[in-house]
């Protein structure tokens, strides 16, 4: 086969590989790969039998861009948005679009779950945030948006902070140059500048992890409030059911009362008849013997 006949396989294989879901990869990979070696084309069996695997938290990401990637443009619109923010200093432009930033990704990981519950695939909590932190990393650095667009993750990306490159959550972050002596600077609004940015950055960092936190609380209290509504409907159809027992032995308890009292009515009635009945015989009797 030619070269671009080899690549287009590879390619092929490539897009329904991460489509489906990772506990089918293996199997489904190595499937092709039999398939191209029975055509004889043993370049892209190669390339295909190299293909990893990818975690649940990239494969979510997949998922998304392949389904839905409508939704993926617009949030690597608001990347690009953040970014220049954060880069002029626009603190309450910078505050908004965090605020949006939050609303875009927890939508998206809700219908990432979406997907993965009609597939048969479990998310767990820590998959969840693990695809959070991946779109998060998307919207932090182009690089990494263009990752996520390609649909072809295989792990994670842990996000760095805005303009810094991420990395995979398998990978070590590469070892960072020593810091050079900074130069003195005469510009004091240059150094001004700096300052707020800085101190912008960490603002941003900590309204992230305190709405990350306020989410799972919310969450929490979600679930707590929907056991204790399920709780409270169970109380009430079993008080609902008590109450209807209790009226009907109430009913049964009034009839059986009632036919109690008519009986020792009949039972009187009967004695006092038997009473004169035998009375009657011993008259007839005693004529009887006078006579």
């Amino acid at each position: 086969m030619t070269e671009d006949e080899t690549d287009a396989a590879v390619e092929e294989a490539a897009d329904l590989l991460y489509s489906v879901p990772p506990r089918d990869f293996v199997a489904a990979r190595d499937a092709r790969v039999k398939e191209l070696r029975a055509a004889g084309d043993t370049d892209a069996a190669r390339a295909v039998a190299a293909l990893r695997r990818p975690t649940v938290v990239a494969w979510l990401a997949n998922q998304l861009v392949r389904r839905h990637g409508d939704q993926i443009g617009p949030l690597l619109d608001l990347g690009a948005a953040l970014r220049d923010a954060t880069a002029t200093l626009s603190g309450p432009q910078l505050r908004e679009l965090s605020r949006q930033r939050h609303r875009v990704i927890a939508a998206l990981v809700a219908q990432a779950r979406r997907l993965a519950a009609a597939e048969g695939q479990p998310v767990t909590e820590d998959a969840a945030r693990g695809l959070e932190q991946t779109l998060t990393a998307a919207l932090a650095d182009e690089a990494a948006g263009e990752q996520l667009r390609s649909g072809r993750l295989i792990d994670a990306l842990v996000p760095g902070g805005f303009g810094e490159a991420p990395t995979t959550a398998g990978a070590r972050r590469p070892a960072k140059p020593a810091k050079r002596t900074a130069k003195p600077t005469d510009d004091p609004a240059a150094a001004e500048r700096a300052a707020r940015r800085a101190a912008l950055e960490a603002e941003l960092a900590e309204a992230w992890a305190a709405a990350r936190a306020a989410a799972d609380a919310r969450t929490d209290a979600e679930e707590g409030a929907r056991a204790a509504e399920s709780a409270s409907r169970e109380a009430a159809r079993t008080a609902e059911r008590l109450r209807g027992e209790l009226a009907a032995a109430e009913s049964t308890a009034a009839s059986t009362e009632q036919a109690r009292s008519a009986a020792a009515g009949a039972r009187d009635d009967a004695r006092d008849v038997a009473e004169l009945a035998t009375r009657r015989v011993s008259e007839l009797q005693r004529a009887l013997d006078e006579a």
